[in-house]
């Protein structure tokens, strides 16, 4: 390690001086600005953006559906090139390495400490700020980031690496679940981060069953990798579960719909034992009851799952790298950030998949 100046790229034309950034001035509206393309500081990496996936995050600020700060840099499905290397970097990345953009870690407080880094002060840190607007940051031509936050995808096409943050998630609550092979896990929903939980459990050999009302999306879960389908437009998901499970009812479900329905469902599923994971946001929300004596007698769970922890995000960049995994049939349409607006409209319709943007 040193205090020598910033690694530039291959030549002095890699980095421009200035860079576009897309921003949500308001809802439905998209502003463009040009600003000063930033060094990378003591620590950090220059990534220069290739793929920033859509998220609901993005989704719902952009319809209004969800409170946020005005102006707002979105983007934190992140994959692009290493363009330069700051000061103080630990060895291990190049100018060229191709990356996908996840959690960093301060490694001395008491989560890191204990190996829950996802509650470190520093697991959202990278985040930018150009004047008064702010986000992760991902839509723009380049982005400055903690380098022990990049993780290398080697020759993963770049669209599906930008999908490593989100498959990072579904890794997250997998592990938490830590189903035994052949166990039964329920996942409710199968929009994109639905399909994401099927692939993760399916490594972990977990026998999965999905619900869903939409039949092009439970072909696309069937086609994935879920062992059973429950199309609960037609059928009681709850009676079905039952079925499949010799009367006992789940011992796991994921709520990948945030929707007070979809919860009240996966806690009258549960078997003896059974572990509830409240994977996705609810806007609006609305509370879930729970029955303590029922929780009690039944040795039952509910846990919430927002992020990853490093490793999570190390075993995603993994699948990605490797190829052990095929996330493309997720991915719907790719607009150029010039058309950032169009492909925010695009990912709002009803029964879309993930809208990759390229700068």
């Amino acid at each position: 390690m040193s205090d020598a100046p910033p690694q530039q790229g291959r030549d002095a034309a890699s980095v421009p001086k200035e860079m576009r950034v897309g921003t949500m001035a308001a809802a439905h509206q998209i502003e463009f600005r040009t600003v000063p393309t930033p060094e990378p500081a003591s620590g950090d990496v220059l990534v220069r953006i290739r793929a920033v996936a859509i998220c609901t995050w993005e989704q719902r600020t952009y319809s209004g559906q969800q409170p946020n700060t005005f102006p707002f840099i979105g983007g934190h499905e992140i994959a692009g090139e290493i363009a330069a290397i700051g000061p103080n970097c630990a060895p291990g990345l190049e100018i060229g390495d191709l990356v996908a953009v996840g959690s960093a870690s301060c490694g001395r407080c008491h989560w890191c400490m204990t190996g829950q880094d996802r509650a470190c002060a520093r697991h959202y840190a990278g985040a930018p700020r150009y004047g008064d607007a702010w986000g992760p940051g991902g839509f723009a031509d380049f982005k400055t980031h903690p380098a022990d936050g990049v993780y290398k995808v080697g020759d993963a096409p770049i669209d599906v690496a930008s999908l490593t943050e989100p498959l990072s998630c579904a890794v997250h609550a997998s592990r938490i679940l830590n189903p035994y092979v052949s166990e039964d896990v329920v996942v409710l929903g199968a929009g994109v981060m639905g399909l994401m939980n099927v692939v993760a459990l399916k490594r972990r050999g977990a026998r999965v069953i999905v619900s869903e009302i939409d039949a092009g999306r439970l072909a696309k879960a069937k086609a994935m990798g879920a062992d059973e389908l429950i199309d609960a437009s037609k059928e009681d998901p709850i009676a079905r579960v039952k079925d499949l499970t010799e009367g006992r009812g789940t011992e796991a479900v994921i709520c990948a719909f945030g929707g007070g329905s979809a919860n009240e469902q996966a806690l009258a599923m549960l078997s003896e034992k059974g572990r509830m994971v409240l994977f996705a946001g609810a806007y609006p929300e609305a509370p879930l009851t729970l029955a303590p004596n029922k929780m009690h007698d039944h040795e039952r769970q509910v846990i919430g799952v927002v992020s990853g922890d490093k490793q999570d995000f190390y075993i995603a960049s993994r699948l990605i790298r490797y190829h052990q995994v095929d996330l493309s049939p997720l991915i719907q349409a790719t607009y150029p950030l010039t058309q950032l607006g169009e492909a925010l409209d695009a990912s709002l319709k009803p029964g879309s998949y993930r809208i990759i943007v390229e700068p």
